[in-house]
């Protein structure tokens, strides 16, 4: 087994697109800009032309004016080609160093925190019946699905996201808390985790994913960056944590691939796992309440394999929370940097709209 002094400060090196990825990744670049930007606005302009009659929230009105918009055809051809280029270039890139990365990321026992197995770990059908995004085989059944996620979510965020500059900004706008007890549901592998341990050094983290090559590839990226963070395998259904044993629960961009009445179980499990004033905050895609850009973000859900995103966006999340037993509740548009309300009201540009649900036990 690979040294960890040989490894150290060279794992994450070894994630780097090489020199015969740079076209592919490139051009997946260039026609994700132009998807997001020349592409969208194109539609823009025949929707306005149009002018169309169409409420806020009805996405089959929206559904019957896209279609009779020539770009908007170009745009979900786009998508899907986008989304499976995505898996084929991060999977070649993967497969050329597959042999040494799973070396690397394989358990070792100057590791920092614990990787803890659950044997009998039952998943849910949902997540098991579906490769969401996707991806070939997810993100569970073996070592090279979570190395090929790592890659390709640095395609889904052209790049702008590698060190999780997004899940940093979360964590700080959480508030003045101090949690001695946090857990990080669906945490893959620790990108949310990371920034809460940043956040709060002093507390104990804990990661939880139904995926245990992701918690391996998490500890690994963990201990490269000296975060001493547990990493538990389970499901957000069956928390393995006691009773009113967490200050701070977090979930993010999780819900969106579960069904609503998985969603309540997942609520009401949370609620049992929190002390009394403790907090759980959540991270979501919302819909923006114009028609057009709703239904081209419900098409992509769909395209890309997220069939449970649509039904999520239709939940009233205050309400869910409430009928959990929480007993403070919110739920409000959060931007990331670079993002504002004045970008979000700007119809002419693309915009992925974020929201931040808080809730108290």
């Amino acid at each position: 087994m690979l040294d960890l002094a040989e490894s150290r400060g060279r794992f994450e090196d070894h994630f780097a697109w090489r020199p015969e990825d740079n076209v592919s990744v490139a051009t997946q670049f260039a026609l994700r800009r132009y998807w997001s930007g020349a592409l969208y606005r194109r539609i823009r302009a025949d929707w306005d032309a149009r002018a169309p009659k169409v409420g806020a929230g009805d996405l089959a009105a929206a559904a019957s004016v896209a279609e009779q918009i020539p770009a908007a055809r170009e745009f979900r051809f786009l998508d899907r080609w986008l989304q499976e280029e995505m898996w084929r270039i991060a999977g070649a890139s993967i497969d050329a160093r597959r042999a040494t990365l799973e070396r690397l990321m394989a358990p070792h026992e100057q590791d920092l925190g614990r990787l803890i197995a659950d044997p009998a770990i039952r998943y849910p059908d949902y997540y098991t019946e579906i490769d969401f995004h996707l991806q070939d085989g997810g993100i569970w059944r073996d070592d090279r699905g979570a190395l090929v996620y790592l890659m390709g979510a640095r395609l889904v965020h052209v790049g702008r996201n590698d060190a999780f500059e997004l899940h940093d900004v979360f964590a700080a706008s959480l508030g003045d808390i101090a949690p001695k007890q946090v857990l990080d549901v669906g945490c893959g592998y620790g990108k949310t985790t990371f920034s809460l341990k940043k956040r709060w050094p002093h507390a104990q983290v804990v990661g939880i994913d139904p995926s245990f090559p992701c918690l391996k590839l998490a500890r690994r990226l963990g201990t490269e960056r000296g975060l001493a963070i547990d990493w538990q395998q389970g499901v957000a259904e069956r928390l393995p944590v006691d009773d009113a044993s967490q200050d701070l629960v977090t979930i993010t961009m999780v819900l969106h691939e579960v069904p609503p009445d998985d969603i309540r179980a997942i609520f009401k499990e949370v609620r049992r796992a929190l002390r009394p004033g403790g907090v759980l905050a959540m991270l979501e895609n919302r819909t923006l309440g114009d028609p057009c850009r709703d239904i081209l973000a419900a098409w992509h859900s769909m395209l890309i394999g997220e069939p449970w995103s649509v039904p999520y966006r239709a939940l009233d999340i205050d309400r869910e929370l409430r009928d959990a037993g929480f007993a403070k509740t919110s739920v409000a548009p959060w931007y990331a940097t670079g993002t504002s309300p004045e970008l979000e009201r700007n119809t002419q540009r693309w915009f992925t709209p974020w929201a931040l649900s808080l809730a108290t036990r």
